[in-house]
């Protein structure tokens, strides 16, 4: 479970890329043995420049320790795992998003052997670095600069093949050899003759990419690699329509709030939905509290139950139904004819089947981050505590990606809510806290502090949904 509260000091309002670029190259000096940047030199001071989604690459050989670059730049900055591999077959890396003022910025950090897919370009002992510099030297400069894009289905420009062309020149002749001979071994004696004739000076042929991406198409699914080709088949293969703002596959995202009355759930869904929109991504709103009903007949069962009939508000005005956790200290069972409020459990799980299938899946389908306020979780103890119903609704309806409690003390949560007791907001605070504990979330469960004590206290938040966009969910549904 992810608490902004407890993750350290408070975060700049927006960190800008040279503030990444500060906290990449503190990680890799702290957890790397060595690494380097890749692509042709000036590429990091590039990236500075940059306002769209471009990566940062970067290669290094993992060092023993407890923190991999990758997990030592999350505790740093606020950053979405958009992509990640680590079957050794093939390329191995992660793929961070840190939000800035200017949009999203990606850093994209390979480990291990050098490849490209499951081609082989340079085994990770054999790599040279300039330890000056930051760059890769050699045969590993040359497969970085000449045979990584053409890889990936482009001749490089001429600077870049000047670069590669400098590096084959300071190469030494067994090195040469040995990367002629991998690459005659996976891409044929062709592709590879033509790799080095470009390295030594002679034009490229415009076909050499064509060429080189079959024959990386038939490594991919070659009998040693189609498991781990497969295993990566939505990384593998073009998103398409299905591209996100970052340009990969993303898919929708349910993000469901859940709090007492005064603990900032519209407000959190606002700045969410702004932050969103803001990244590039679509959003739908959808309500999930009792107050309100969607199916024929529930105002005739709020009468016969003798529950007040509540008039449409704004939503930081919705009222909160019943705290949402079983075997809550204190739950009483709600007066009035028991044989009915059992009845009404099976109405509202039917309701709320009802709500997921004609608001939240459709939006979900057209691949939008759909925010939720508050979830099924409610009918664990109204109308009915315990009733079976609250399980089975659990069960039918999907759970949220991303579950989120906006938190504050209990004291400021009465001053803006003092309506009800504090002590009652307060326990129901806690029995919110203890079902975040629960790990409902297909994804991630995050608690918001909107106390004000957080400079951006939304940056973790944002980070978990668009982590959850991009990744496998979690769970068995």
């Amino acid at each position: 479970m992810t608490d902004s509260r407890l993750s350290g000091p408070p975060l700049p309002a927006a960190p800008d890329r040279s503030d990444i670029l500060a906290a990449v190259t503190a990680a890799v000096d702290r957890c790397a043995c060595r690494w380097a940047w890749q692509g042709p030199a000036g590429s990091a001071q590039r990236w500075l420049g940059e306002s769209g989604p471009k990566d940062l690459d970067l290669w290094y050989a993992p060092a023993p320790g407890p923190q991999t670059p990758a997990q030592a730049i999350a505790a740093a900055l606020p950053s979405a795992v958009i992509a990640e591999a680590h079957d050794p077959r093939r390329l191995c890396h992660v793929s961070l998003a840190v939000e800035t003022a200017a949009g999203p910025a990606v850093v994209d950090l390979s480990y291990g052997d050098l490849r490209v897919g499951p081609v082989l370009l340079a085994p990770a002992d054999v790599v040279e670095v300039d330890p000056a510099t930051h760059r890769l030297t050699g045969a590993a400069a040359v497969a970085d600069l000449l045979v990584r894009p053409v890889l990936r289905g482009r001749l490089p420009e001429q600077s870049r093949l000047a670069e590669a062309r400098d590096a084959w020149a300071q190469t030494s002749p067994a090195a040469r050899a040995a990367l002629r001979d991998r690459l005659a071994t996976q891409l044929g004696v062709r592709v590879a003759g033509e790799l080095v004739a470009a390295a030594g000076g002679a034009a490229p042929d415009p076909g050499l990419p064509g060429r080189a991406r079959m024959r990386l198409a038939a490594l991919s699914f070659a009998l040693g690699n189609a498991s781990a080709t497969w295993r990566q088949r939505h990384a593998v293969l073009p998103a398409g329509p299905s591209a996100g703002p970052l340009g990969l596959r993303t898919r929708g995202v349910v993000v469901a709030l859940v709090g007492t009355d005064g603990s900032g759930k519209s407000t959190v869904a606002d700045g969410l939905r702004e932050r969103l929109h803001r990244y590039g991504f679509a959003t739908a709103s959808a309500y999930f509290g009792m107050a309100r009903g969607n199916l024929p007949g529930v105002g005739l069962a709020r009468r016969l139950l003798g529950v007040p009939t509540v008039p449409a508000e704004p939503e930081a005005a919705r009222p909160v139904a019943s705290p949402p956790v079983r075997g809550s200290p204190g739950a009483d069972r709600p007066p009035g004819n028991p044989g009915l409020r059992r009845a009404a459990a099976w109405f509202y799980a039917a309701e709320y089947v009802w709500r997921y299938l004609s608001t939240v899946a459709p939006a979900r389908a057209r691949r939008r981050v759909v925010i939720v306020d508050r979830w099924v979780y409610d009918l664990r103890e109204s109308p009915w505590p315990g009733s079976p119903a609250a399980r089975v609704a659990e069960r039918v309806v999907p759970a949220p990606d991303v579950l989120v409690l906006p938190d504050a003390p209990a004291e400021l949560i009465h001053r803006r809510k003092p309506e009800r007791p504090q002590a009652e907001q307060a326990a129901q605070q806690e029995r919110f806290r203890r079902l975040l504990a629960e790990h409902p979330a297909r994804h991630a469960e995050v608690v918001v502090d909107t106390s004000g004590a957080t400079a951006d206290n939304l940056a973790p938040l944002v980070a978990a949904v668009v982590t959850a966009a991009h990744r496998p969910r979690r769970g068995p549904r």
